[in-house]
């Protein structure tokens, strides 16, 4: 009997995989259970979320799946879906009660999946249903922070106007102007002055983003750093 069930959950994640909605309406139609997972605790939800697959989520969903399953690493249907961009997706787990504030085993939630990413549409939706600006992973990362390291400034400006903490800092005192310093992104930099960013922090080893900016020859962005008050 158990052989059965695992075969049986097979073929529903195997449908998914394939994107076979014939096979799945059949499995759903017998009863197969949707929620089952594979080895690493993947259901079919979540497969069709990452794929982007918005006809196979809602068939899914309306048979009972689970909407804030996730898998050994804490990484829920909905984290997926955001890493993956589909919008439509989000929005449907969203409206399904998917919990918005979830996190993995990192400390990593949907917004911050999705920030990192660049997902400036998912990152707009997560907003707009209440999504934590705030929140951080265990090394202290916030969504903007993962953002401006990335350069991704259309998602940095969402989560300024959402009143993220601009001159919040990880376990290493980096801040996200010095990470967004560090990699060279000139219009994040100048985004997070204007949002009142603290130009003088200092980082571990006492560092600040101007030294970088200056170490590392990138005079465009130490230019807008000294304009901005800060000091060597």
């Amino acid at each position: 009997m158990k052989m059965a069930e695992n075969l049986n959950s097979r073929k529903i994640l195997d449908a998914v995989e394939q994107g076979n909605m014939t096979d799945l309406a059949m499995l759903i139609a017998a009863g197969v259970d949707v929620n089952a997972g594979d080895d690493t605790g993947w259901t079919a939800l979540m497969m069709a979320s990452q794929a982007g697959r918005v006809d196979i989520v809602e068939a899914l969903i309306a048979a009972g799946g689970d909407v804030n399953a996730a898998d050994e690493l804490g990484v829920t249907v909905l984290m997926a879906a955001s890493s993956g961009g589909f919008g439509d997706i989000v929005e449907m787990l969203v409206a399904a009660k998917a919990d918005i504030h979830a996190r993995d085993d990192r400390g990593t939630t949907a917004l911050m999946w999705a920030s990192t990413e660049g997902r400036s549409e998912v990152v707009r939706i997560l907003l707009d249903a209440g999504a934590d600006a705030n929140a951080r992973g265990e090394s202290g990362y916030t969504a903007l922070m993962d953002a401006s390291g990335k350069g991704h400034a259309d998602v940095v400006r969402m989560l300024v106007e959402a009143f993220a903490d601009v001159d919040a800092y990880d376990k290493n005192h980096l801040t996200a102007l010095m990470l967004a310093t560090m990699m060279g992104h000139t219009d994040v930099v100048k985004i997070l002055i204007d949002a009142g960013a603290d130009v003088n922090m200092r980082g571990d080893g006492g560092y600040t983003a101007l030294m970088d900016a200056v170490g590392s020859g990138r005079t465009d962005i130490a230019g807008l750093l000294k304009s901005a008050g800060a000091r060597e």
